[in-house]
């Protein structure tokens, strides 16, 4: 069965089986909030037009793969008749990916909104992943889980402490050192919008 993970694989795969690999989010709707499968380049797959499926609730927030026939909404009574959606789905199994063999790919990650000295990081248990051009978070999203897209690479992000003539120390690490970036991010909060 063919593997979903990209808005490109969606549009060659309509209407086809598929086993479709993302983030499983709750996302705003016009008229409320839904539930998705979103994928690491941000593409929206529909599941439900409200809450998730049962049993589902638990993995909101965590990398899925489900199998589903992926096709275009085709009643009026729903939001979008272009979207694609994940009809009949089976049930979600978490999946885990290491962040070293993300570095250079578009990806989408979930965690916790943190500031740093370096600026806004992602906490992804005890690994802080900093989000490029963003220095701080907004005040409603700081301390709350959040889910953000963009490209992962592995770069000297934060500066190196330099010595002035003073002898004074400058802010930064203590030597040459990469750090995990997000560049280009896009963020939403996670759980319950309203």
């Amino acid at each position: 069965m063919p593997e979903v993970s990209s808005a490109a694989q969606v549009k060659e795969q309509m209407t086809n089986r598929v086993v479709v690999l993302g983030q499983l989010e709750r996302v705003p709707m016009p008229k409320g909030v839904g539930t998705a499968i979103v994928l690491d380049d941000d593409t929206t797959l529909y599941v439900t037009y409200g809450e998730p499926p049962a049993g589902w609730a638990p993995l909101l927030g965590h990398r899925v793969r489900v199998e589903g026939l992926l096709r275009p909404s085709l009643t009026d009574s729903e939001p979008s008749l272009i979207a694609p959606h994940l009809r009949s789905p089976s049930a979600p199994k978490k999946e885990d990916r290491a962040l070293k063999t993300l570095i250079d790919h578009r990806v989408r990650l979930s965690g916790l909104a943190r500031d740093a000295k370096g600026g806004a990081v992602l906490m992804l248990a005890d690994q802080p992943i900093y989000l490029a051009g963003l220095d701080a978070w907004p005040t409603e999203l700081q301390g709350k889980p959040v889910a953000v897209g963009g490209t992962l690479v592995s770069k000297q992000f934060l500066p190196v402490a330099e010595r002035n003539a003073k002898g004074e120390v400058s802010q930064g690490t203590t030597g040459p050192s990469k750090q995990l970036v997000l560049e280009n991010p896009v963020f939403r909060a996670l759980g319950e919008t309203k």
